[in-house]
């Protein structure tokens, strides 16, 4: 259950990715696209606090906790790396490209992701940093290389935007290490997704407002419907990953959804491709790579799991 939960958030990022991507095209503004984004989740989070007592419930543990001392304040500011990852996205994407800045932080998330474990930060305990959790990060970030191959050939490297770029995939994973441990608290995934995307909005206004005055411009806001509908992706996803995580881990959850967002990914182009866009070999390469190597992981640990078993009788 919480592995294909895993890779629903993957293809719900998928989702998102194009949605946003759509939106920054339209307005010309990428950080003002996350905005718009933000800001939809947090109306419909808003709305559904106010609505459903469970989830108010929830929000008012939170608040009890940080109160009591019983959460840490900087637990809260999950929604920070959220809006830290539409920034640099916005920012970088444009000077290096698609390719590069997806290669660079999903190596930033899967090398933190095995600090993170091995803390112990999320709630599902420490775990310890083995060869085989190494090469599932290793793989993992080497399957999405091959994917996007054919962009990485038409890419920029400049060594700024890819430290900025490794930098946002560390702070997404502590962000949803954090997330996860909110969530423990407030027992209610969407309660969570609440404060994380009103801590990101409010960031966001500022990045926004800072990228005008140094001469940013954005356009008419679309009509469609559809390109408002990223937010709505987002809080879903960012609910299922703090109920998620406490059960898998972070590094097994970032191989699962890294998986889900390049089956995400080859579904759209397949089905509805951007400008540009096809299924080349290496996307479908690198897809089948990725769900090699969390298959082998999963079975790999389903063995050492029998093997202690076997000890402890």
């Amino acid at each position: 259950m919480f592995t294909a939960l895993a890779i629903l958030v993957g293809l719900l990022t998928a989702t998102q990715a194009r949605i946003n991507g759509q939106l920054s095209h339209e307005i010309h503004n990428g950080i003002g696209a996350g905005l718009i984004s933000n800001t939809v989740g947090s109306i419909v989070l808003i709305v559904i606090v106010l609505l459903v007592s469970k989830e108010r419930e929830g929000v008012i543990r939170t608040i009890v906790a940080l109160r009591a001392k019983r959460l840490n304040s900087w637990e809260i500011l999950g929604g920070l790396g959220g809006a830290i990852f539409l920034s640099v996205q916005g920012a970088t994407v444009p000077q290096i490209g698609v390719a590069i800045f997806t290669i660079s932080l999903i190596g930033g998330q899967s090398i933190s992701s095995l600090i993170v474990d091995r803390i112990g930060l999320t709630p599902s305990g420490r775990k310890s940093i083995t060869f085989p959790r190494i090469l599932v990060a290793a793989f993992t970030s080497l399957a999405v290389s091959v994917a996007v191959y054919p962009e990485l050939m038409h890419s920029t490297f400049k060594s700024l935007p890819v430290i900025l770029a490794i930098t946002a995939g560390i702070v997404v994973s502590f962000q949803q290490a954090i997330n996860a441990r909110v969530n423990a608290v407030s027992e209610r995934p969407l309660a969570t997704a609440f404060f994380n995307f009103i801590i990101g909005t409010s960031f966001l206004v500022i990045a926004l407002a800072i990228n005008l005055l140094r001469g940013g411009s954005m356009g008419t806001l679309p009509s469609h419907p559809l390109l408002y509908f990223g937010g709505i992706t987002g809080l879903i996803y960012v609910a299922i990953s703090a109920y998620t995580l406490k059960h898998i881990g972070l590094l097994n959850f970032i191989a699962f959804s890294v998986t889900g967002q390049l089956v995400g990914a080859l579904l759209f182009d397949w089905l509805s491709p951007a400008a540009n866009a096809n299924v080349s070999g290496y996307l479908v390469t690198g897809t089948t790579m990725t769900v090699f190597a969390v298959a082998g992981s999963q079975i790999f640990q389903i063995f050492s799991r029998k093997k202690a078993d076997l000890r402890i009788r």
